[in-house]
């Protein structure tokens, strides 16, 4: 016998709500997967450009970087070209400040008590690796930005834990009171502000800049010698932008990755001969090799000491020729006591290694 059945066809009335949690759990797992796949997709598209500024970034440094090629010719026809390692003209001696707001130097650094150094006897030879050692911990490149010219690249030295001196040419074009220094001492890129620089920076004259940097202190410093002779044994530190855009390290660090930095160039010579500038400047002429990046680095003795500031060559094209100038350590530091700074200066000879 067939029964009859009252009511709506459906589940059970107990089963009712474990139906309805299980649709509003669907539902929300639903709402959660859309969500998290919005997500996903927010930090994809904020990586990608990321990573396309980071691709714009290099391809900006390349070309910046393959205009700073050495310029000088494959040929070389007759002529004589006096010109500054780093790109950038400059005159006379005095100071004036680059950008407003420049003030003197200031803070523990500048006020530093300088221990003195023995007035008699001879200064100790230092053996190479010591010597290396020296200067990787007192000399730093110098990263400029000059707007539409690019980025600029020297070389600059620690004469006290915060104070560096380069040459004015290599940061005249900044576009701000700041450049960025570093070196594999340092570890990491620091910020510098441009204190002081001579008027200009005409070849054969003074041509100084001084700089704080603005945060940390440098692994070592510089004295300074007042006196070198013809023949004596030199030492040039610098970062040549022909070798320093072969260094993976300096492809990281324009990159982005701030703990990574070129290496040191070292290049050994001589004193050739002691020479007046057209302004009255002490210069010195030497055989140690120095190129485009080396300008404002130091020329240092046997016994670690600045003797010049590498500043300008002169390429004699009739004769396939390059002569390497540096300022004289007597007139970087007038130029520091006029800045109201100071470096140590060694009066002493230095004694021949044994």
């Amino acid at each position: 016998m067939n029964q009859a059945v009252n009511g709506n066809v459906g589940p059970p009335r107990w089963k009712r709500p474990a139906l309805i949690a299980a649709a509003v759990l669907a539902l929300l797992l639903l709402l959660w997967a859309v969500w998290s796949w919005s997500q996903r997709a927010a930090r994809a598209e904020e990586q990608g450009a990321r990573l396309q500024a980071v691709l714009e970034r290099q391809r900006s440094l390349e070309k910046d970087l393959a205009q700073a090629r050495p310029d000088d010719p494959p040929n070389c026809p007759p002529g004589q070209s006096l010109r500054p390692v780093v790109a950038g003209p400059g005159s006379g001696p005095g100071l004036g400040p680059l950008a407003p707001g420049a003030g003197s130097p200031s803070g523990a650094a500048s006020a530093a008590q300088i221990t003195p150094l023995p007035t008699s006897g001879e200064a100790l030879a230092l053996a190479d690796a010591a010597l290396a050692q020296r200067l990787e911990n007192a000399t730093a490149i110098v990263l400029v930005d000059a707007g539409a010219q690019g980025t600029g690249m020297g070389t600059g030295f620690f004469v006290s834990p915060t104070l560096i001196v380069t040459n004015r040419h290599v940061v005249q074009d900044s576009v701000s009171p700041n450049v960025l220094v570093t070196s594999k001492a340092l570890g990491s890129v620091r910020r510098a502000t441009i204190l002081k620089v001579t008027r200009n920076a005409d070849i054969g004259s003074p041509d100084f800049a001084l700089l704080r940097m603005d945060n940390g202190v440098s692994a070592g410093t510089l004295d300074l010698a007042p006196e070198v002779s013809k023949l004596a044994g030199v030492v040039a530190a610098g970062y040549p932008s022909v070798v320093v855009t072969q260094d993976a390290n300096f492809h990281r660090l324009r990159r982005g990755d701030v703990s990574a930095a070129p290496d040191l160039n070292l290049t050994k010579g001589s004193v050739q001969s002691l020479q007046t500038g057209p302004t009255g400047a002490a210069l010195l002429v030497h055989t140690a090799a120095i190129a485009k990046g080396n300008s404002g680095g130091p020329l240092v003795d046997g016994c670690g000491r600045v003797v010049g500031v590498n500043t300008f060559i002169n390429i004699d094209q009739s004769q396939s020729a390059k002569i390497h100038y540096a300022i004289r350590s007597s007139v970087v530091e007038a130029f520091l006591r006029g800045a109201g700074a100071s470096a140590r200066m060694d009066v002493r000879g230095c004694a021949a290694k044994g």
